[in-house]
């Protein structure tokens, strides 16, 4: 999988194209997770808060059992950072013990086929 750029630059939030861009890309690449772990458009729900107390973009994949969270911190030296946690539904927001996820991983084959394959065990689907 190909890394965004705007995954690995540091934008100030007061950048509104910055952060179109950002959110645009991390909803394409919470479309395509869902895609490679066969989610029908209805078993997903993807969606988009702000945490305003620590001032982060959170774009989340959210399944009945898995919730995959792309977070935005505003001016972060890194760009986002990915990580993912069980739940009992889409409305639980808290779930299960957060794993994060190493987003320079996703850029090799084998890093991404990693995580799916993580992800999909994690939701209980096979395949």
């Amino acid at each position: 999988m190909k890394i965004p750029k705007s995954f690995t630059r540091r934008h100030p939030s007061t950048n509104t194209a910055a952060c179109q861009e950002i959110r645009r890309d991390a909803c394409r690449v919470l479309r395509r997770v869902a895609g490679d772990m066969a989610l029908r458009p209805r078993d997903f729900t993807i969606r988009e808060h702000r945490q305003r107390r620590r001032e982060v973009d959170v774009f989340a994949l959210h399944t009945d059992s898995l919730l995959v969270e792309i977070k935005h911190p505003a001016g972060a030296e890194g760009g986002v950072l990915m990580s993912y946690r069980t739940c009992r539904n889409r409305e639980d927001l808290t779930g299960g013990r957060e794993n994060a996820v190493a987003v320079e991983s996703l850029a090799s084959d084998q890093g991404y086929a990693n995580l799916v394959a993580t992800l999909r065990v994690v939701a209980g689907r096979r395949g």
